[in-house]
């Protein structure tokens, strides 16, 4: 039993070691092993961390960008110095030479020849010169040797397709390196033994020194681009971290502002060739220009796509619709507009993210900016509802004659927010939604048939049934009117001038009005050749004399 207890609590010690061993084994960044992940490969390591490991993670890649920034900040010192070298040097020779050439003028004159002696001294300088130029080679050149070490190396053991724009033109700037040393102890030599005038010889190992300078400034530069799409590559993949984190709760705010801070080229408008050259080398670069251009080209593609495929499902939605033959033209055009619309705006969305665009805060930004916009414009919302209910409820149509907020036309067209009215004068009328859908809506053409009303008087002494025949037979061999439903002629009313007849027939929609003239016309020619009168509204005005007596009496 003893010994049970013993395995036991030995079990039970090794466990508390293990697990005491596991709190304190601190979690360590795995993703950072290659810098040059793929992305999306990046996007599925960091899937399954959590905030705490994911931190760990980040932290590393803020690390390896860290270092990448500073080195490109003590590349971008020493080519900053490389130009002020350059600077000093030009000035220095053009001192040089003035003073040389004052000095020969000085000795010429006959007065000053014994006391001068210039050219003794300009030799001894360029003899000193030339036994130093070796070494003031070597210390020029010594930047761009570790430099040129790192871009062949790099190059070396990349496959030839890999090679990018920026690591071919840090080889090229490193053999015209070596071509400007040779150029130099090529003229320290030529100097050494030509018979030269002094100022020649300075300008001439000047000129060499500083185009030394100046090809080591432009390796630096070309390796200040690498360096920067190195960065940028960098900054991408420190961006996936940052956003996995923060969509798993952790406080990205200071992480998004040091990766913004860092981001960018920083130009010195000073000096023209490093700017022109850096632009360049951006413009070139495939983490810069040119990932602009397939970013821009992608944008633009998608919008194209975008636009020709709204168009085409605009078609098919139409096609769609109008095989309901109850669907209004208002409806169709409403939902081909809506398919169109949407499927542009989703496609612009998407090619915004191709240039990057975080679609998140666009999208809540609208949301927000709509629901301020809505709070503004509560009227043009009504009229929006208002044409919605229209839609639906379809009282007319493109075309259709209506009578509506005191006003009487064709509708031409109709959107969300206003109906387009052509009265019979030719007058352009736009009405609110809003308006139309809160008064009466008359659509007089909304039937395929109308019944015209007439009434036509005659006069209390003429024939009734005599006027009511001439009706009937009018009527009757008019060509435009229906007999189905059938006409109607009575005795309507007995006026104060005249006894009034109804008469109704029906026609077509569109003859209404030559039926309604056409029968006014005939009804009243036939009431002339036949005898029978139309009264016009008549008094009888009774008048009294009165008389002498009458007035006499009062009355």
């Amino acid at each position: 039993m003893s010994v049970q207890r013993m395995v036991l609590t030995l079990c039970l010690a090794l466990m508390a070691v293990t697990w005491a061993g596991a709190e304190e084994t601190e979690y360590q960044a795995v993703t950072t092993a290659d810098p040059e992940i793929v992305i999306g490969d990046l996007e599925l390591l960091v899937r399954p961390l959590r905030q705490s490991e994911l931190v760990v993670e980040l932290e590393a890649w803020l690390g390896l960008l860290q270092a990448k920034v500073q080195e490109i900040s003590l590349a971008e010192i020493e080519m900053r110095k490389k130009g002020r070298d350059i600077s000093e040097k030009k000035e220095d020779i053009k001192e040089q030479i003035k003073e040389i050439k004052k000095e020969d003028s000085q000795a010429a004159a006959p007065e000053k020849a014994a006391t001068t002696a210039p050219a003794a001294e300009a030799e001894q300088a360029i003899a000193q010169e030339l036994e130093t130029i070796a070494e003031k080679t070597e210390e020029i050149a010594e930047v761009a040797e570790d430099v040129a070490q790192t871009a062949v190396a790099d190059i070396n053991t990349a496959d030839e397709d890999e090679v990018r724009a920026s690591e071919k033109d840090l080889l090229e700037k490193t053999e015209e390196v070596e071509e400007a040393k040779e150029k130099l102890k090529q003229a320290a030599a030529e100097v050494g033994q030509a018979e030269m005038k002094l100022d020649e010889k300075v300008k001439k190992i000047g000129e060499a020194e500083i185009e030394l300078h100046t090809k080591v400034k432009e390796q630096l530069l070309a390796h200040i681009n690498r360096l920067r799409e190195e960065q940028t590559a960098l900054v991408d993949r420190t961006r996936v971290v940052i956003a996995a984190l923060e969509d798993k709760g952790g406080d990205v705010t200071e992480y998004n502002q040091y990766v913004t801070a860092i981001s960018g080229i920083q130009i010195d408008v000073s000096d023209i060739s490093a700017t022109r050259a850096i632009i360049l080398g951006w413009l070139k670069s495939p983490e810069g220009g040119l990932r602009w251009a397939k970013s821009i080209g992608a944008f633009i593609l998608i919008v194209i796509a975008a636009k020709i495929l709204s168009v085409l499902l605009g078609r098919v939605t139409r096609r769609a619709v109008e095989m309901n033959k109850k669907s209004s033209d208002l409806l169709k055009d409403f939902l081909v507009n809506i398919v169109r619309k949407a499927v542009f705006i989703v496609g612009f969305v998407v090619a915004l993210g191709m240039l990057g665009v975080d679609i998140g805060p666009l999208v809540g930004g609208i949301a927000a900016l709509g629901f301020i916009i809505g709070f503004a414009l509560q009227g043009t919302l009504g009229n929006f509802a208002a044409g919605l209910m229209i839609l639906m409820h379809r009282p007319y149509d493109v075309g259709d004659v209506v009578q509506t907020s005191g006003i009487t036309g064709f509708v031409q067209s109709m959107n969300l927010n206003t109906t387009t009215i052509k009265t019979f004068d030719n007058q352009i009328v736009v009405v609110p939604n809003g308006s139309i859908w809160g008064d009466n809506i008359t659509n007089v053409t909304g039937s395929d048939t109308r019944r015209v009303d007439m009434v036509f008087g005659i006069s209390y002494s003429d024939d009734m049934a005599k006027a009511q025949a001439i009706m009937e037979d009018i009527l009757k061999t008019h060509p435009l009117i229906l007999d189905d439903p059938a006409y109607n002629v009575k005795v309507h009313e007995l006026a104060d001038s005249s006894v009034n007849f109804v008469c109704r027939p029906w026609t077509k929609t569109s003859d209404y009005w030559t039926v309604y003239w056409d029968v006014t016309r005939t009804v009243k020619e036939r009431f002339d050749a036949e005898g029978v009168s139309i009264p016009f509204p008549q008094r009888d005005v009774h008048l009294f004399t009165e008389t002498g007596s009458d007035a006499a009496t009062g009355k």
